[in-house]
């Protein structure tokens, strides 16, 4: 049982100590081992650069053969840590939470007997054909935003991307999972989900436009079109007319009078200019999620957003303005959408934390259930960082600046993580006494593993030609 010492019993470390519990309730086979590995990769003072190193760390009180048998055999119910994790994001303003998708690759090209992978983008791949593609797996991860300028999120959902999945149908469930948990909890506010160009908004939006918003970044190559005009007198033979006048985003001939618009000052951005197209959709075609719909195409209305800058960051002039699509019950304020947008681009922050400092991508599994439960354990020891901000020291360097409570950062939370650690007690059993196995009869030998080749979705076509006679 998690004891609270005398003296510290605040709202944050109450929160702290039940997510420590409910944690504990979801490691349902080798719980014990589990849990102190998480312990341990919050805990250990530098970056986790192997994984066997963290059965030398005191919060581990087991051999590395526990870790590993823990990782291999153990077992998480992912349903009920999904719950766990949705639980601690706090209410959005305005009424509406917003969630963030996105896909970060972990790379495995020499894994030839690792079942399941894909090709992925990497940009320190060195190919034969130069191009950064290597095989791995892809996870989806989904987090909830934070407002203001912030390294952290919170992450609610991951999926690893199989073969038969598709990004569209895997964002798609995820969304759902988070707003039927947002009804259960009894969350009266409205779901918002934020992406990157890469995925499809116009399924997102005809699937969840109707009850959330979509927000999400178009490619400038796009073409939209209004609804149809109504032509006076009897209609004429033939189907009528599904498309109005049509805008295209590369072509400012094209662009009419827009029907918002908006100015606001950025402290990165200088001068930013926002207007908005209301009531705009796009010719859906019979490819990749819409390919097996039934009837005609639907028509997706939303606005097409166009995000004029005055310089970028680091002061230079910007090529071209960013085009963005919402889609939603109501419309919302243009500044809103805008910096709504912005905090999308924290989520990458929390991937480079993962990564770098916890160790993500530093375990390197043969199976892929064994990669799954790594990253459970990796997300559940982000969010225990991100409950304990509020109730961490500012051990900063002398040459670094103080932060405040609500600005500190994830790397500075987990250098104080073993003082807060003694607020609480772990739940995890103590280790029992035992003998080493009997290990491997001598002059017995394994097989040669089973080799496995990248799955490559959607391969191009390879065409021949004939020789000229």
């Amino acid at each position: 049982m998690i004891i609270v010492h005398g003296g510290v019993g605040s709202a944050e470390l109450g929160v702290l100590v039940a997510f420590r519990q409910g944690f504990y309730g979801c490691l349902v086979r080798r719980g014990d081992a589990l849990f102190e590995l998480t312990d341990a990769v919050m805990a250990r003072p530098e970056r986790v650069d192997s994984v066997p190193a963290l059965s030398l760390e005191p919060e581990f009180r087991r051999g590395h053969g526990a870790l590993y048998g823990a990782l291999s055999n153990g077992q998480v119910d992912v349903a009920r840590l999904r719950t766990l994790l949705l639980d601690t994001v706090a209410p959005g303003r305005e009424g509406v939470r917003w969630f963030a998708g996105d896909v970060s690759n972990l790379a495995r090209p020499d894994a030839v007997t690792s079942p399941e992978r894909l090709a992925v983008h990497d940009r320190s791949a060195r190919t034969v054909s130069g191009r950064p593609v290597t095989s791995g797996y892809p996870w989806a991860v989904m987090v909830a935003l934070e407002s203001g300028p912030t390294s952290w999120t919170a992450p609610v959902d991951a999926v690893r991307l199989r073969p038969a999945d598709t990004l569209t149908q895997v964002t798609l469930d995820m969304a759902k999972r988070v707003i039927a948990g947002l009804i259960a909890a009894g969350r009266r506010e409205t779901a918002g989900f934020v992406f990157d160009s890469e995925y499809d908004l116009m399924a997102l939006s005809h699937e969840l436009g109707a009850t959330t918003h979509i927000l999400g970044r178009l490619r400038s190559n796009q073409t939209f079109h209004a609804d149809p005009e109504p032509t006076p007198g009897p209609r004429g033979r033939g189907a009528p007319s599904r498309h109005g006048k049509k805008i295209k985003l590369n072509d400012p001939a094209t662009l009419t009078t827009p029907d918002r618009a908006a100015v606001t000052h950025n402290t990165r951005y200088g001068k930013v200019t926002i207007s908005s197209w209301d009531n705009q959709h796009r010719r859906i075609t019979r490819a990749g999620y819409w390919t097996e719909h039934p009837g005609k195409m639907p028509i997706v209305r939303g606005s097409v957003i166009r995000i004029e800058i005055e310089h970028l960051p680091g002061g230079g002039a910007p090529d071209k303005p960013m085009w963005l699509w919402h889609a939603g019950p109501v419309p919302l304020n243009l500044v809103t959408l805008f910096t709504t947008y912005q905090r999308r681009f924290d989520l990458e922050h929390t991937f480079r934390f993962l990564k770098q400092d916890l160790g993500w991508t530093v375990f390197t599994p043969m199976l892929p259930t064994t990669a799954e439960t790594w990253t459970w354990l990796i997300l559940a020891a982000y969010t225990q960082l991100r409950l304990t901000r509020t109730l961490s020291q500012d051990l900063r360097m002398p040459w670094e600046k103080p932060q405040t409570p609500d600005r500190i950062t994830p790397r500075r939370v987990r250098r104080d993580i073993r003082r807060v650690h003694q607020l609480t007690n772990t739940p995890a059993n103590p280790p029992k006494n035992t003998r080493p196995g009997p290990g491997r009869p001598p002059g017995t030998t394994k097989p040669p593993r089973q080799h496995h080749p990248t799955h490559i979705k959607n391969p191009k076509k390879v065409t021949t030609t004939k020789p000229k006679r």
